[in-house]
């Protein structure tokens, strides 16, 4: 009997919900199978051959930023080696789910590896870019108490966007600070909540955002919690409002990350706000911070400034 990739990947997708992967996660493991199925076409499992897999990768090596992006403008450039690692990463699990459930006897990731990812410099906000954002928003209306609410908690609470969105009312501790989150993988944390950030809540809570059948914090105009793609939108519209072209919800994450790191935080606090279960990621963070400091200490230095005079 000939299985054909499609029902294979059926499959799959029941298995992944059935594990317990997140919406996010299950979604993203759809649109990256998809992506191979529209390469390769739907052809029997047994006809896939390592040569496939090489020149899928070499395609979406190829492909241009922002492709079919609901927001973005198509780019002149191919994707970063990260986004490739992205695609090619929901790939690498399928085939080893193939491979440990006999559907296939060739390990292909033995040999279909993942390409290496070029690193990158983390982007923050200045704390001028920072003023700018807030002084932005019109606190005055729904909307802008709104947005000013979401920014705070991701830049003041280092909150993923998924994360700020699916917050309930319930899950927030005014008297103690902190907000219960629910993170990658459906993990909960507790995540700390400053002042600032509490105030903003408070009043949007009490002034803005009215009565609804749902806890959900963040509501839209309509009356539904507000979405991932509704914020892009409104990020779209801070972008053209502060002239900050590197504006984007993951953005204000980094910039809490390495204020944090800068402000006398310790890592392993750190590793723990933010949800990451290795160190890996965070260290980029401590890595920036570092960077910042030695430039300040350049423009700062009490001994070099004793002997520039």
């Amino acid at each position: 009997m000939f299985i054909n990739l499609s029902m294979l990947i059926e499959q799959f997708m029941i298995e992944q919900e059935l594990k317990g992967n997140s919406p996010k996660t299950l979604k993203y493991y759809r649109r990256s199978l998809q992506y191979f199925i529209d390469y390769v076409g739907d052809k029997p499992i047994l006809d896939i051959t390592l040569l496939d897999l090489q020149q899928y990768a070499l395609n979406i090596k190829n492909r241009p930023k922002y492709i079919n992006h609901p927001f973005h403008p198509q780019g002149e450039t191919p994707i970063t080696t990260t986004s490739m690692q992205t695609y090619i990463r929901a790939l690498r699990v399928f085939l080893s789910w193939l491979y440990n459930e006999e559907y296939i006897s060739t390990e292909f990731n033995k040999k279909f590896r993942l390409p290496k990812a070029t690193k990158k410099t983390v982007e923050v906000l200045t704390e001028k870019e920072i003023k700018t954002i807030f002084s932005s928003l019109n606190i005055r209306t729904v909307t802008g108490m709104r947005s000013a609410c979401l920014c705070a908690l991701m830049l003041d609470s280092g909150l993923r966007l998924g994360e700020a969105i699916g917050i309930n009312i319930q899950d927030i501790d005014f008297s103690r600070g902190i907000i219960k989150v629910l993170g990658k993988g459906n993990k909960e944390r507790i995540v700390p909540l400053g002042v600032q950030t509490r105030k903003h809540i408070i009043k949007y809570i009490t002034k803005y955002r009215g009565m609804h059948d749902t806890d959900k914090l963040l509501m839209s105009i309509e009356g539904i919690p507000l979405s991932q793609n509704a914020v892009k939108q409104i990020f779209v519209r801070l972008r053209e409002k502060t002239n900050i072209e590197k504006l984007h919800p993951h953005l204000l994450r980094h910039t809490f990350a390495t204020n944090y790191l800068i402000n006398g935080g310790d890592i392993f606090s750190l590793q723990q706000i933010l949800g990451h279960t290795s160190l890996d990621m965070v260290k980029r963070y401590s890595h920036l911070s570092a960077s910042f400091l030695m430039r300040q200490h350049k423009y700062n230095s009490p001994l070099d400034k004793l002997y520039s005079n």
